[in-house]
């Protein structure tokens, strides 16, 4: 019993720290082996205690077949099993999942929790319908209609719904727009609630400076500055703020040695690096940044050692900023058809250096004006977010984000494609770290029968786990390693430059990458490799 209390006086803390700004690091399920077996588990435990009335049943049948019970009391066994089914499935699974805060007893075994699309908390309310009306109501229906076998024949119908929608949700999932989500670990837990504290306007009790005490080391470990930079952005991408040549002060000003540009999708920042390297006594990579998808699955690929001067980066540019600006268009006709509030197009692009209209700047534009700040749907936002930053955030992410009114989804270019386009321009093509945690190991294995290079293994903010899987996967395949920041500018204070998580010991992995970094033309190779060769042609 003292088990329990402690087990559930857990999962309410979980709970707690998820609200106060863990939900930011939680994942929602996809199409990926561990998580179709995490769902699956946590399923079949729910349902299974939710049928315990009919395990019961039967054994008081089998009783009954043997002579111990008296037969006239089948009737009553039989109704007694269905109104004790109702208590379990139709009232008790949701009102326990409410009572933990989104997670039945499955869900709690298996480190899931059920949320709303935004990934915040979902209301009770929504959370006992959902079991109610999802789970409860329909095992009891085809149970009554079809006896045993409705039960198998629904829960059959549950799993071809749930395989057939890209997040594994239920018919009552979509329509209450609910999804289910991984829960962040306890590292990330503390630290999204300790960010969250950090940014609210209220006195600090004791309980948060708690919280920030057990999370200071793990914001402190990763600040040391490492040599080597291989992900920084110029202005030349359009959320970056600095220019090429105050990216070279700023990597002096912190001795470092070797740093790499990589633009969003453009090339063109790898002219003035070039030069100023040497100005500035700093070893520079050329690179670039790609945005690709493979079979479905949305990725970012580098390319280093590349020769910027090749037209096929001209063509992948002109097709990006083509496709941002189409993306825009859409973007902007749907915001209108779907609010009814029209917005100013040309003004829009004409104030944007890339000619793309984002649901950033829609939102900001909404939310300026006062006229359409009191509109119903704008105003709820505002009355029930705990900052305007806030209410931002979520407007964006519930009109644009995906799964939105607004969501538009550019068709990105094929992984394959980038990856020949890099070895084309004499470059070594390397998985970035953005959403990594997000492939299956079936995704990442066909990566590498594409012809990857190399890996991100290292980057702030990248958990333990993920670089333990990256590295595993980097000495199985003989693949490259490297770090990087994906340092935006000042305006992103979670990023500084040259702050990638490397830790002293892993330098040297990386340093083998950077190896022809002095050496311009020289293509470096893993341990055990010929120089003149690279990954993908062995």
């Amino acid at each position: 019993m003292n088990t329990l209390r402690k087990t559930y006086a857990l999962i309410l803390k979980k709970a707690q720290l998820y609200r106060n700004g863990g939900w930011q690091y939680a994942r929602v399920l996809k199409r990926t082996r561990p998580d179709y077996e995490s769902h699956f588990y946590a399923f079949l435990i729910d349902l299974n205690i939710c049928l315990l009335p009919v395990y019961i049943w039967i054994i008081e049948f089998l009783l009954i077949l043997c002579g111990i019970l008296p037969p006239h009391v089948f009737d009553l066994l039989f109704y007694l099993m269905y109104g004790l089914l109702f208590l379990t499935s139709v009232i008790g699974l949701g009102l326990v999942t409410a009572r933990l805060h989104g997670q039945s007893i499955g869900y709690a075994y298996t480190g899931l929790k059920l949320v709303r699309r935004d990934k915040h908390p979902a209301p009770a309310i929504q959370v006992i319908l959902r079991q109610a009306l999802g789970i409860g109501v329909p095992l009891m229906v085809f149970g009554i209609v079809f006896e045993i076998w409705g039960m198998f024949l629904w829960l059959v119908i549950h799993m071809c719904i749930c395989l057939a929608t890209p997040h594994q949700q239920n018919l009552m999932d979509l329509l209450l727009r609910l999804v289910t989500v991984r829960m962040p670990d306890d590292a990330d837990l503390l630290k999204g609630a300790g960010q969250t504290q950090e940014t609210a306007a209220c006195p600090v009790k004791e309980p948060v400076k708690k919280t920030v005490q057990v999370r200071e080391p793990v914001r402190q470990k990763p600040q040391a500055v490492s040599p080597i930079d291989l992900h920084i952005r110029s202005n030349y991408s359009d959320d970056a703020q600095l220019d090429v040549e105050e990216i070279f002060k700023q990597a002096r000003a912190k001795n470092m040695e070797i740093i790499s540009i990589t633009d969003h999708n453009c090339a063109r920042a790898n002219a003035p690096a070039n030069r100023l390297a040497g100005l500035y006594g700093i070893q520079y990579i050329p690179g670039v940044e790609f945005d690709c998808e493979l079979e479905g699955t949305r990725l970012r690929i580098l390319g280093y050692y590349i020769d910027w001067t090749s037209p096929v980066f001209d063509a992948l540019e002109r097709d990006s900023l083509k496709r941002e600006k189409d993306a825009s268009m859409v973007r902007a006709r749907l915001f209108q058809e779907t609010t009814g509030i029209q917005i100013d197009i040309r003004s829009l692009l004409e104030s944007s250096r890339f000619q793309v209209i984002s649901g950033r700047d829609i939102t900001r534009m909404v939310f300026h004006n006062e006229e359409t700040r009191q509109l119903p749907f704008v105003r709820r936002y505002l009355d029930t977010a705990v900052s305007a930053r806030e209410a931002r955030r979520l407007f964006e992410h519930d009109i644009f984000g995906k799964g939105g009114p607004c969501y538009v989804r550019p068709s990105y270019p094929q992984a394959s494609h980038i990856i020949r386009a890099i070895h084309d321009a004499g470059g070594l093509a390397v998985l970035a770290n953005w959403h990594l945690d997000s492939l299956s190991r079936q995704e990442l294995d066909r990566l590498v029968k594409l012809g990857i290079d190399g890996v991100e293994v290292f980057m702030t903010g990248t958990t333990e786990d993920l670089t333990v899987r990256l590295l595993d996967m980097a000495n199985r395949e003989k693949l490259f390693v490297t770090a990087g920041s994906d340092y935006h500018g000042p305006a992103r204070r979670e990023e500084q430059l040259g702050v990638t998580g490397l830790p002293e010991k892993a330098e040297g992995l990386v340093r083998l990458f950077t190896s022809a970094a002095g050496n311009p033309g020289k293509t470096p190779a893993p341990a055990g490799m010929q120089t003149d060769n690279r990954k993908g042609n062995h």
